[in-house]
C-alpha cells in the first residue's frame, strides 16, 4: 500500500542495507546505547517505519510490538510518546491487533489516558479505536475507559474533545454511555493494573542482546538518520471514505462537496496535513517545526484516488527549505507548495528570518 519492492531497493541507499537488517540494526541500537538521546531518535524511527506495512513482518520477528508495549510504563515522556505512536501505526495489521489485544495491551494503552501530554492521549485514543474488535471490545469500552472520554469530550482541547466524541457516539452504545455517566467508577483509568508478565517478558528480551556494538554499524545507522539537500522522499496513500468522514468529524467541516456529492473532493486540509505528516516524521523528520508555508491546490482529488505525497529538501541553512507536491493517480498535481523549517532541537538559537 506504502510502499512496492521496486521502491524498497530504491531506497536501500549506498551501503545496500537490506530493510531487515536496517530495522534490526535500530532495535540493537536503542537496547545498547546509553544515550538517551540516541534512545529518543532510534525509538522515533522505529516507530514511523512501524507506518509502513511492509515493515509489519520484520517488526514482529524483531520483538518491536513487545518492546514498545514495555515502554508504555517508561517514565520518560518522549520514549512513551513514540511507543504509544508505534503500536498506533502497527495495530492497523489485524495479526498485530490480535497480538497486542492478547499481549494486555488494551490495559497498557488505556494507562496512558491520565496522561499529560497531549499527543500520547491523541495517540492512546486512536490506538483504543484501531483495537476494537468483537473480542475486545468489551474491555475497551468498559466503564473507566468510557468515563475517561466523556471527560475528555468536555474537555477545551479541540482535538483531544472531538477525537473522544467520536469515540462515544461510533463505538459506545448510548446505553453504556447514559450508565456511566449515572453510575461513575471510583478508580481511574491509570489504577488498571499492568500483567508482571509483560515486564518479565520485556526484560529479558533486553537482556540478551549484546552490549558491544561494532563501529561500521554505527557509521551505517548515523547516516540514515542524517539528511541533506537534495534529499527527496514519497509516500502513497489511498484516500477512502472512511478517511474524509473521520477528518471532516475532527474538523467538523460537512461540507457537502467532501461527503455528499457524486464525486466527493478530498478536504485541502487533509492533504496538507499527509504532507505534514511525511515532514514530521520521514523528512527531515522528529523535531521539525514548520514555521512559514506556501500552498496551492491545482486540482480537486477525489475519494478513491491514490495520492503521492513527495517532499524535497532545498536548502539547510539556519533555516530548512523543502518543497512538495500531492498527485493523484500519477496524472494530476492536486498540491504543491513550499515551506521553511527549524529544528525544535535548535528552537532557541535560531531567528525566523534568514
Amino acid at each position: 500500500m506504502f510502499t512496492r519492492k521496486e521502491q524498497l531497493i530504491a531506497r536501500t541507499g549506498k551501503n545496500k542495507v537490506g530493510r531487515f537488517e536496517f530495522l534490526k540494526l535500530l532495535t540493537n541500537e536503542f537496547k545498547t546505547s546509553k544515550s538517551k538521546e540516541a534512545k529518543t531518535q532510534v525509538l522515533a524511527n522505529l516507530a514511523n517505519f512501524a507506518y509502513d506495512p511492509i515493515n509489519y513482518e520484520y517488526l514482529r520477528k524483531l520483538k518491536v510490538i513487545d518492546l514498545f508495549l514495555y515502554l508504555l510504563s517508561e517514565d520518560d515522556k518522549d520514549f512513551v510518546r513514540f511507543a504509544i505512536s508505534g503500536i498506533c501505526n502497527l495495530c492497523l495489521d489485524p495479526e498485530n491487533k490480535d497480538y497486542i489485544v492478547h499481549s494486555q495491551g488494551v490495559q497498557a494503552v488505556s494507562s496512558l489516558l491520565t496522561s499529560s501530554d497531549e499527543e500520547t492521549v491523541l495517540s492512546a485514543t486512536t490506538t483504543l479505536m484501531f483495537l476494537i474488535s468483537p473480542f475486545s471490545k468489551p474491555l475497551i469500552t468498559s466503564p473507566k475507559i468510557i468515563e475517561s472520554m466523556i471527560h475528555f469530550s468536555n474537555s477545551s482541547n479541540i482535538r483531544i474533545k472531538n477525537l473522544a466524541t467520536i469515540f462515544l457516539t461510533d463505538y459506545c452504545s448510548d446505553t453504556d454511555v447514559k450508565h456511566t455517566k449515572e453510575h461513575p467508577t471510583v478508580l481511574p483509568v491509570s489504577a488498571i493494573p499492568l500483567p508482571p508478565m509483560m515486564y518479565s517478558r520485556l526484560c529479558t528480551l533486553c537482556a540478551r542482546h549484546s552490549r558491544s556494538y561494532s563501529a561500521n554499524l554505527q557509521s551505517k545507522f548515523a547516516s540514515n538518520r542524517s539528511f541533506k539537500a537534495g534529499d527527496t522522499i514519497t509516500i502513497t496513500k489511498l484516500i477512502t471514505e472512511d478517511d474524509i468522514l473521520s477528518f471532516a468529524k475532527l474538523t467538523g467541516d460537512f461540507n457537502p462537496i467532501h461527503i455528499d456529492s457524486p464525486k466527493n473532493i478530498v478536504h485541502g486540509a487533509f492533504l496538507n496535513s499527509l504532507v505534514s505528516g511525511v515532514i514530521g516524521t520521514k523528512l527531515p523528520g522528529p523535531g521539525t517545526i514548520v514555521v512559514e508555508q506556501l500552498i496551492k491546490y491545482l486540482n480537486p482529488c477525489y475519494t478513491g484516488d491514490t495520492v503521492s505525497i513527495t517532499v524535497d529538501v532545498i536548502a539547510i541553512r539556519k533555516i530548512i527549505r523543502c518543497k512538495y507536491r500531492c498527485i493523484a493517480n500519477m496524472e494530476r498535481i492536486v498540491l504543491e507548495g513550499e515551506a521553511k523549517l527549524i529544528s525544535s532541537k535548535k528552537k532557541k538559537n535560531i531567528s525566523f528570518t534568514e
